[in-house]
């Protein structure tokens, strides 16, 4: 559908902002942690559920499915005051997540 062509169309713009076709594969080789990278490229497909939901559960849909991917594992999503924001660091962390976390409970 169009939301699928316009994510695939950005993503091959970042690419191609770089002024020479190498550049724009190393931008994603060498500048991307491949983390964000694989992280940016399997919500693709939770992009495609905006047509179906609204912002706010295609948002939270994805952030559950982070957190189940999460590794080490978390265990059950959280739920409650607060849930959101725990998914959200899970998802932003670069490292350590278990500690932002307890940090976030303190």
């Amino acid at each position: 559908t169009d939301v699928a062509f316009y994510f695939v169309h950005w993503f091959v713009d970042l690419a191609g902002a770089e002024p020479w076709p190498m550049e724009g594969c190393e931008k994603f080789v060498l500048r991307f942690p491949q983390r964000v990278l694989m992280q940016f490229l399997s919500s693709f497909g939770v992009v495609q559920e905006i047509i179906a939901r609204n912002e706010t559960q295609v948002n939270e849909a994805y952030l559950r499915n982070c957190w189940s991917k999460h590794v080490p594992a978390l265990g059950d999503p959280p739920s409650g005051p607060g849930s959101i924001a725990k998914m959200r660091i899970a998802l932003m962390a670069q490292g350590d997540t278990p500690e932002f976390l307890r940090q976030f409970d303190l």
